[in-house]
């Protein structure tokens, strides 16, 4: 278990909006979204806004830190 607690500000975030939240270029979201790199929210319609999962790529992260700390 980690020591701290993380406070998530949507479960559901725009590329914009992860962009300015964690920093990373909106051109290199969408590479890793390409990639399967970032966890994308299924879409029900074609046309609709590609919606970043903030919660699986917490949980994605917290396992991450958990199998580097043993």
């Amino acid at each position: 278990m980690l020591s701290f607690q993380i406070v998530i500000p949507a479960p559901f975030m725009t590329l914009d909006e992860y962009s300015r939240h964690s920093g990373m270029p909106k051109r290199t979201l969408k590479d890793w979204a390409a990639q399967g790199k970032l966890i994308l929210k299924k879409k029900d319609l074609p046309k609709e806004t590609p919606l970043v999962n903030v919660i699986a790529m917490q949980e994605l992260a917290t396992r991450e830190a958990l199998s580097y700390l043993g």
